[in-house]
């Protein structure tokens, strides 16, 4: 005996396979959630490890730039700058933020942990360093582009924070200029 035709056979199979499509279907919809969503707390722990490293970085050059060996470095190179005499003694001020600048550039470290960290010095000694730059530029031309990179982005993030900072106004502000140097002066001991 037949109890199903032909006809209710092909129906059910037909309506057994939009099923088993739409299972299908479903199947991959939440495996594409599922892989979407891993992907995104990837990203997530991929930027808090990076935002990590970036705090750690800038906090051992911060340690670096605030050693005693590096603030009688400093303390050289502000004579130097003041005096106009002996500029090579600023050369490892620049080269440290050169350094700053490059990592800052890779994203190594961010714009914004570099400004909270040393925006007033790259400031400082960017201005006070024009003409020994530009000086050293007539040589090598590309001799602290980093720092120069460096020195625009943060000034960037100074005028957006306060366009009266006046920070921003050291290069007009030569008596200015000249104190904030004589500060990082240190006497020897």
């Amino acid at each position: 005996m037949n109890f199903v035709s032909e006809h209710t056979l092909a129906a059910i199979t037909a309506w057994a396979t939009a099923i088993a499509a739409l299972a299908a279907a479903v199947a991959v919809w939440a495996s594409w959630q599922g892989i979407k969503k891993q992907a995104e707390q990837t990203e997530k722990s991929r930027q808090d490890f990076k935002l990590s490293l970036g705090a750690d970085l800038s906090m051992k050059l911060d340690d670096r730039f605030s050693s005693h060996e590096f603030q009688q470095a400093r303390s050289r190179a502000a004579q130097a700058l003041l005096s106009g005499q002996k500029l090579v003694e600023a050369e490892e001020v620049f080269d440290f933020f050169e350094t700053v600048g490059l990592l800052v550039r890779t994203g190594a470290v961010s714009k914004e942990l570099a400004y909270n960290f040393f925006f007033h010095w790259i400031n400082l000694y960017w201005i006070a360093g024009q003409s020994h730059i530009q000086e050293k530029r007539k040589v090598a031309r590309s001799v602290w582009e980093d720092f120069e990179y460096l020195y625009k982005l943060l000034r960037e993030v100074e005028e957006a924070k306060d366009r009266n900072s006046a920070d921003l106004k050291f290069a007009e502000q030569h008596q200015r200029l000249k104190e904030l140097l004589s500060e990082e002066i240190i006497e020897e001991e």
